[in-house]
């Protein structure tokens, strides 16, 4: 494990792309141990503040644990999908992203994840599925259709049938593209005229899709995924966003 010294004033990236290129090599390995605060301040040549940055953000983005005055030096931490999650919440809502990005990305996912669920057909999965299926058309009986009611349960909708796709990068890049794109899911159902209908037919899908994937029917989850959150979004896009995402339906 070979380090050299640094000298620019932003140091600190530097010894955050070295320790990184480190893991990427394979120099180091999950569980390995990198020196302890004074060795590294040697080695890199610069001030304690600048080391403790350099594992501040090392071990924010996942990559070490680090403790302060810990003897023994960060531990190399085993990778896990939630290390995207941070970043790809910020990448999906900064402003260069535009909504049709957002969308695109989302149908890619979760049709997916559609697909992927019906392929695997995990019992226990799909109960899970028809568990907030149910809850969703309770909801809808009850008349309880407001946005901090109805959103909540069609996110669980979406974050099981993910699960269901058994795969930690599809539920963490879903979940972030989720959350970017709840003010608009929401605006969906701030208009009292529009939200019986929205809820209704949300609920209508959400059951259809169910028996696609308890059927087993990996192109039809998919095609009913995509298609419904089309139609979900629909009203609120223009013409040109539609035809940008009309390619990724079915």
């Amino acid at each position: 494990m070979e380090f050299s010294p640094v000298r620019r004033v932003n140091a600190y990236e530097q010894i955050v792309e070295q320790i990184e290129q480190a893991v990427i090599s394979g120099e180091l390995q999950a569980g390995d141990r990198l020196p302890g605060e004074r060795k590294l301040v040697e080695t890199f040549s610069v001030s304690r503040s600048t080391v403790r940055e350099a594992m501040r953000v090392l071990h924010a983005t996942g990559l070490v644990d680090s403790r302060p005055g810990d003897p023994r030096g960060p531990v190399v931490m085993p990778f896990t999908a939630e290390v995207l999650d941070g970043p790809l919440q910020r990448m999906a809502s900064q402003a260069g992203t535009t909504r049709v990005e957002l969308l695109q990305f989302r149908f890619i996912i979760d049709g997916e994840a559609a697909l992927l669920a019906a392929a695997h057909h995990d019992d226990e999965a799909i109960a899970e599925i028809a568990r907030v299926t149910d809850e969703i058309h309770r909801l809808l009986e009850s008349g309880q259709v407001g946005p901090e009611a109805f959103g909540p349960w069609l996110k669980r909708f979406h974050q099981a049938i993910r699960a269901a796709a058994k795969n930690r990068l599809i539920e963490v890049s879903g979940a972030a593209l989720s959350d970017a794109l709840t003010h608009i899911a929401q605006s969906r159902l701030n208009e009292p005229g529009d939200r019986q209908r929205v809820v209704q037919q949300s609920a209508k899908d959400a059951g259809r899709l169910l028996e696609a994937i308890r059927q087993g029917d990996p192109t039809e989850s998919r095609r009913l995924m995509t298609g419904n959150i089309f139609r979900y979004y629909e009203q609120v896009l223009t013409d040109e966003e539609q035809t940008a995402l009309k390619p990724l339906i079915g």
